[in-house]
């Protein structure tokens, strides 16, 4: 019964680290992909023949224009956050599944030893 009770905690540890590995994936693609536009910009523009300097403040100019036009759509970064909170809750809810078996299974434990 306790090798029941420990395999049960070993899933629920690995679902708690693979939802929270697939949140912060999440978050972080949403931090790198600006950061990527800007260095695929500069890369471009440094090979059309603009010294580097220039290249750079070019890309940075884009990336605050993007930046810009994102934050004047509030539906669209309120979504990409939300999206990212709704897998956390979604983690959080299966996490909680695991509680209800372990529970029963630690129950008919106790009542065996009385």
């Amino acid at each position: 019964m306790k090798l029941n009770i420990a395999l049960t905690k070993i899933f629920k540890f690995i679902t708690f680290v693979l939802f929270t590995f697939m949140a912060l994936v999440y978050f972080g693609v949403l931090l790198i992909i600006p950061l990527d536009i800007m260095a695929q910009l500069i890369k471009l523009l440094h090979g059309i023949g603009l010294p580097t300097v220039l290249a750079v403040a070019v890309g940075i100019a884009a990336l605050g224009y993007l930046g810009w036009v994102v934050s004047r759509m509030p539906a669209l970064y309120t979504l990409l956050f939300n999206i990212g909170i709704d897998i956390a809750t979604f983690g959080n809810t299966q996490i909680k599944r695991f509680d209800a078996l372990i529970e029963s299974m630690q129950t008919p434990a106790a009542e065996d030893a009385a």
